[in-house]
C-alpha cells in the first residue's frame, strides 16, 4: 500500500472518469487539428494520454523533410495538471538542446484547442519497443546505446538542464539506428549560465527509473539523471526492471541496499561482469557517492571499443545494428510456449483481483485507415510462400487460396510489414537482415513505416473468430473486457457492427500487472486495405509499464496463435 501511495505522488498522471467519457470520441470530434502552413500531416506514429504524434512532410528551406508533429489537447492535458505554460516550456527547453543524440525541435505553436510541436522524426521507432521482456538486447547493442545516452545527458547537463524522466519510452531511434533523447516535459533548469546550482523539490518521473532521493524534500536533478541512466542500462541488458520503486518497502530494492549491490540472484547474476561493476556505481543509493559522468567515461566497460560506433559516436553499420537489435524479438508460437502461457494465465486468472474502475480506452485519432499507405507504396511480391501454420493435433492446417489478385496483395502487404519480423523462426538473423534491407527501401515511400510500434500481428481469419479468440485470451489473462456485455457473444455482435460501419474494432483492456499497478489500453482491429479479407491487430498502450505491455502482447499473441498470420 505504501508503494502504491508513493507511485501516486511521484506520477500524478491519474485517469479520471472524464478521460473515459471523452475517449469514446475521435480526436477530430473533440476539436479539429490545426492547419499548419507548409506542413502536410500524415499517419499517427505515437499515442499519449491526451494527444497523438503524427508523421508529416514539411517544406523547410525549399526542400521537403519528413518530421513528427506532437498534438496535445489543451483541455485534456489540463485535466492531468499539464498547463499550456508547461508545454511551451518543454518545447523551448528541447529546442535549446541541439545535439546529435537529442530529437531536434523545429517549431511549436498553439490555437484555442491544441498545442503542437514540430520535431525530428524518430524514423526507427521507440527503443523500448525493441526490448524483449525478460531477455533484453545483445550486450554490444546495449553498450552502444548506453554510450549515446550518456553523451546526450552530458551535453544537457553542461547547459544546466536535467531531463528528470529518462526511461526507454523517451528514447527513440533515427533512420541510421542512432539513439535520440526526447520528451522534455519534466525537464528542469538547475543552473542558468554560470550561476549556482539549484536543487529540485518536485518529485517527478517514472517509479522504476527514478532515483531514491527524488522523494525527499530537495534533491540534485543532475545526479538523479545518472541513476536513471543506470536503470535504462539494466533494462537493456535484462529486459526487466530492477524494482517497482526505489523505496525500503519494495523487497527487491531493500535486498539490493542491504547487500550493498552484491546481488547474487537473477537477473543480476547473469549480467556481464564489467556492466555489473558499473551498475553498482550508477545505482549507489547515496547521491553524494554516485559516480559522475567524467568518472563514468573512464570505466573499462564504458570505455571499451564498440563495433557499431564510428569516430563521431554514430552508427557505422545500420543494417547490422538493427538486425542485432531485433533478433531477440521472437514470438514463439510452439506447443510448448502455448502450454506454458496457458498454465501461467490460468493461475493468474484465479488469483488476480480485477480493478473496479472503469476501463480506459484510447482516444482514437481522425486519420484514415493505413490501407492507403500500403496501397500507394507496396507492390506485389512473390518472395514468401505463406500459410497458416498447424500448431496442435486439434488444429487443421489452413491453406490460404492464392487464386485472386486480392490474395496475392494480402500476402504481399503483410510480408512487408516490420511486425512480421517477430514471427520468423529458422535462420532468424539472416532472414531479418535480408528483410530489413527491403523494409528500408520501402521506407523511402513510407517514411513512418519503421516508426510504428511492433506490438501488432495480422490475421486472415473471419472477424468473428478473431474477436472470440482475443476475448477468450484476455479472459484467461485476467484482463477485463466485457463488463458492459452479457457475454463474449453479445460483445462480438456489437463489435462486428462497428466493423461494418467503420472498418475498425476496439477492444478495451484493463487490469493490473504483477506489481498490482494499473494496465489500460486497447486492441484495435482494422482492415489492412479496403475490400481485402485481412486485418491488422494492434495493441495500443494508454497506461502501463512498456515492458509489461509487451509481455501482454506476447502472451495474447501466443494464446491467439490459431488466428495469427505467419510466413511459412
Amino acid at each position: 500500500m505504501i508503494i502504491s501511495n508513493l507511485c501516486a505522488v511521484i506520477t500524478p498522471h491519474f485517469v479520471p472518469l472524464y478521460i473515459y467519457i471523452m475517449s469514446q470520441y475521435r480526436l477530430s470530434q473533440l476539436a479539429p487539428l490545426p492547419e499548419l502552413g507548409g506542413i502536410k500531416i500524415g499517419n499517427t506514429v505515437g499515442h499519449g494520454g491526451f494527444g497523438v504524434v503524427k508523421s508529416a512532410v514539411a517544406n523547410f528551406h525549399h526542400s521537403k523533410m519528413v518530421i513528427a508533429v506532437k498534438f496535445v489537447h489543451i483541455q485534456m492535458a489540463a485535466r492531468q495538471r499539464v498547463t499550456v505554460k508547461k508545454l511551451i516550456r518543454e518545447a523551448k527547453i528541447q529546442g535549446a538542446c541541439r545535439h546529435k543524440n537529442i530529437i531536434a525541435m523545429y517549431d511549436y505553436g498553439m490555437d484555442s484547442n491544441w498545442v503542437w510541436m514540430a520535431m525530428e522524426m524518430g524514423s526507427n521507432g521507440e527503443l523500448f519497443d525493441k526490448i524483449e521482456p525478460d531477455r533484453g538486447v545483445d550486450e554490444e547493442v546495449a553498450h552502444f546505446y548506453f554510450i549515446q545516452l550518456i553523451n546526450a545527458i552530458e551535453y544537457i547537463h553542461r547547459l544546466g538542464v536535467a531531463h528528470c524522466d529518462i526511461k526507454p519510452e523517451n528514447l527513440v531511434l533515427d533512420s541510421g539506428g542512432n539513439l535520440k533523447l526526447t520528451d522534455f516535459g519534466l525537464a528542469v533548469v538547475f543552473r542558468k549560465k554560470n550561476g549556482p546550482k539549484r536543487l529540485s523539490t518536485l518529485p517527478c518521473g517514472s517509479p522504476p527509473y527514478l532515483a531514491p532521493e527524488v522523494v525527499s524534500k530537495k534533491y540534485d536533478p543532475e545526479i538523479s539523471d545518472i541513476w536513471s541512466c543506470g536503470m535504462v542500462l539494466f533494462v537493456l541488458l535484462t529486459g526487466k526492471i530492477a524494482w517497482e520503486i526505489p523505496h525500503p518497502e519494495d523487497p527487491d530494492y531493500k535486498y539490493f541496499v542491504e547487500n550493498k549491490g552484491e546481488v547474487l540472484v537473477a537477473p543480476w547474476n547473469k549480467l556481464p561482469i564489467g556492466a555489473l561493476s558499473l551498475l553498482r556505481k550508477l545505482l549507489n543509493p547515496d547521491p553524494q557517492k554516485r559516480i559522475t559522468i567524467p568518472t563514468l567515461k573512464k570505466q573499462p566497460w564504458f570505455a571499451k571499443k564498440n563495433c557499431f560506433m564510428n569516430s563521431e559516436g554514430l552508427c557505422k553499420d545500420t543494417l547490422h545494428l538493427t538486425t542485432r537489435l531485433l533478433v531477440s524479438l521472437y514470438i514463439n508460437l510452439s506447443d510448448e510456449e502455448f502450454n506454458k502461457v496457458s498454465e501461467t494465465a490460468t493461475q493468474a486468472s484465479t488469483t488476480k483481483k480485477l480493478p473496479e474502475t472503469q476501463p480506459v480506452e484510447y482516444l482514437m485519432d481522425d486519420l484514415a485507415p493505413s490501407s492507403s499507405l500500403y496501397k500507394d507504396n507496396y507492390k506485389s511480391s512473390k518472395m514468401f510462400a505463406s500459410s497458416q501454420i498447424e500448431y496442435t493435433e486439434h488444429t487443421k492446417r489452413r491453406k490460404l487460396k492464392r487464386e485472386s489478385n486480392d490474395d496475392n496483395l494480402i500476402f504481399s502487404l503483410i510480408s512487408k510489414d516490420p511486425a512480421s519480423l517477430q514471427f520468423i523462426g529458422k535462420g532468424r538473423e539472416k532472414a531479418i537482415s535480408d528483410k530489413i534491407s527491403e523494409l528500408q527501401l520501402n521506407s523511402r515511400c513510407a517514411p513512418d513505416l519503421l516508426a510504428l510500434s511492433l506490438t501488432r500481428f495480422f490475421s486472415v481469419a473471419p472477424l468473428k473468430q478473431i474477436l472470440l479468440t482475443i476475448l477468450e485470451s484476455l479472459l484467461k489473462l485476467g484482463l477485463r473486457t466485457n463488463r458492459d456485455y452479457e457475454d463474449n457473444e453479445s460483445m462480438v455482435k456489437s463489435l462486428s457492427e462497428s466493423d461494418s460501419l467503420s472498418g475498425t474494432v476496439s477492444i478495451p483492456i484493463t487490469g493490473r500487472d504483477s506489481g498490482n499497478l494499473m494496465i489500460n489500453g486497447l486492441i484495435r482491429i482494422t482492415r489492412i486495405a479496403d475490400n481485402l479479407n485481412a486485418r491488422k491487430v494492434e495493441f495500443i498502450k494508454t497506461k502501463a509499464d512498456p515492458l509489461e505491455w509487451r509481455r501482454i502482447f506476447r502472451k495474447v499473441t501466443v494464446l491467439c496463435r490459431d488466428i495469427v498470420y505467419v510466413e511459412k
